[in-house]
């Protein structure tokens, strides 16, 4: 991670009877969705599944930035719309209160800074 970006890591899960349509989406995310994140300051986004966890681990410059861009973005509400249904819970672009679930980092280890 470069020392100008953030990072925020969420879980979803999916639910095992949709688990691969859940994957075969992601073959192809809409262009709309990456260009809003990109406007969004996102430097990094990568998606991990294993059983019916998916990990998504986001970098941007700022990530209330990105948040500000994406909130109300056709394009992206569609989307997690559509992938809503393969998942039993997740990013939910309807909950004003918490529409992505970031994950709290608890614990990281570091390199030594030159001591």
């Amino acid at each position: 991670m470069s020392p100008d970006t953030e990072r925020a890591v969420y879980v979803q899960r999916i639910d095992p009877e949709y688990k691969e349509e859940y994957l075969e989406a992601h073959e192809d995310v809409p262009e709309g969705v990456s260009d809003a994140m990109h406007r969004g300051g996102v430097t990094e986004f990568e998606l991990y599944v294993r059983d019916d966890l998916a990990v998504c681990i986001l970098e941007a410059e700022d990530i209330e930035a990105y948040l500000d861009e994406v909130d109300g973005d056709e394009a992206v509400e569609e989307w997690e719309r559509h992938v809503a249904r393969f998942k039993r819970e997740g990013v939910d672009v309807d909950d004003e209160d918490e529409p992505i679930p970031f994950m709290e980092r608890i614990w990281t280890l570091e390199e030594d800074a030159g001591e």
